[in-house]
């Protein structure tokens, strides 16, 4: 058997393994006896029959299917056997020419792993973050928060005010055309929180139980969703129930519901988790920055099947979130003015560089002689260097010189 191969763009390696005729043939003797072990005829026992009759049953077609795969399989083994670089997946086989009593040709196409060069990593600085201070507001807002989920609810019958919890029914058009995504039944709210479109709550005060009302409020401009920007909708509300929403003091009962004696410890709890939250938020930033250096001194020819595979993770991430959320592909498409070819180049884009990364790192473990098993290690090495990166704000005032003493 001769193997010849060829060095392809991407990290990718071509193989052409040629068969002469007779050891064609051999393949196509070895797939006869294999396949007639099978073969019950009548008067023979299984396995028994002359191989001429039990070809004759098996038929051509299956013999050379059954002979292409264990010439495959051979040529492969002799391919391994010459390969100095990792395949990183299972090679693509042409079978171009493969008939009995002739030459045959079997072609092999796959990934391998590339060679990785890293430039002087070493001398990535990060500036240290500025996360945001967090204040009394901070914390009492976040209180508030909890305060609200465990409030309790009375019915009642006066109009609305602000602080109520309500549930409307409304139907939304655009042009006198009804959108389903501007309508709902029963929606919950807090009349005054803001959670709706600027100018909505202040429709709703003062209305009570049963009342109903139309009014027109225009979208900002700036609006996430680019089909209702800047246009004006027709609102139809109808109030299905009003609520007195009753909060709970806050005292050691209320602080006892999540794990404290008292108030004063509550608070102190909300602010080191608020710290710890900012904190970390922080050192996500400056992760990105070092990342995005990081991948600029990572210098690799990037197998197009790591891409590919990074490219499907993201797919199926997407379509797990719009699952999730009961949501139409093409109309969330649609409403943020985006197409899926535009979609698969993005993350093409960042297929491309978590792969370089993912590369690069593995290069650094190995110069540090750190073991990257898992996604946690890996995580783990990636923190340390960011740390390592980060430049303290005294190494960065330069330093005077004193002057001598006369």
């Amino acid at each position: 058997m001769e193997i010849t191969n060829q060095t392809l763009p991407k990290s990718r390696l071509k193989y052409l393994a040629k068969l002469t005729a007779v050891e064609t043939d051999q393949q196509f003797e070895h797939a006869t006896t294999h396949l007639a072990a099978s073969v019950k005829l009548p008067g023979f026992r299984a396995g028994k029959a002359p191989k001429g009759l039990a070809r004759q049953r098996l038929g051509t077609a299956a013999v050379r299917e059954e002979a292409s795969s264990l010439a495959v399989r051979l040529a492969w083994q002799e391919i391994i056997k010459e390969l100095k670089v990792i395949p990183i997946e299972d090679p693509v086989v042409t079978i171009v020419t493969f008939e009995e009593g002739k030459a045959a040709e079997l072609m092999f196409e796959f990934d391998v792993r590339p060679e990785v060069k890293v430039g002087d990593w070493q001398k990535i600085s990060i500036k240290p973050g500025t996360e945001s201070q967090v204040t009394d507001e901070d914390v009492a807002k976040l209180i508030s928060s909890l305060s609200q989920g465990h409030a309790s609810m009375m019915m009642k019958l006066e109009p609305a005010a602000p602080g109520d919890k309500m549930e409307i029914t409304f139907d939304g058009s655009i042009g006198h055309v009804r959108k389903d995504k501007l309508s709902s039944k029963h929606f919950p709210l807090i009349l005054g929180q803001g959670t709706t479109i600027p100018g909505f709550d202040d429709q709703l005060a003062g209305l009570k139980k049963g009342d109903e009302k139309t009014f027109s409020l225009k979208f900002p401009k700036d609006h996430f969703d680019k089909e209702l920007a800047g246009q004006e909708a027709e609102f139809k509300v109808v109030v299905d129930e009003v609520f007195s929403v009753i909060l709970p003091a806050l005292d050691a009962e209320f602080a006892h519901k999540f794990g404290h004696d008292t108030p004063k410890q509550l608070e102190e709890a909300i602010r080191e988790d608020l710290v710890r939250q900012r904190s970390e938020e922080a050192f996500t930033t400056q992760k990105a920055k070092w990342l995005a250096e990081f991948e600029a001194k990572v210098t690799v020819d990037v197998p197009a099947s790591l891409i590919a595979a990074e490219v499907e993770r993201s797919r199926e991430a997407w379509r797990s979130f719009l699952q999730e959320r009961h949501l139409n592909e093409t109309e969330w498409l649609k409403s943020r003015e985006l197409t899926l070819e535009g979609m698969k180049k993005d993350w093409q884009k960042a297929g491309e560089a978590s792969v370089k990364i993912g590369l690069g790192l593995a290069e650094v473990a190995k110069e540090l002689k750190k073991e990257l098993g898992s996604n946690d290690e890996f995580q783990a090495l990636l923190d340390e260097l960011v740390k390592k990166a980060i430049v303290s704000p005294e190494s960065q005032t330069p330093k005077t010189k004193s002057k001598p003493k006369k």
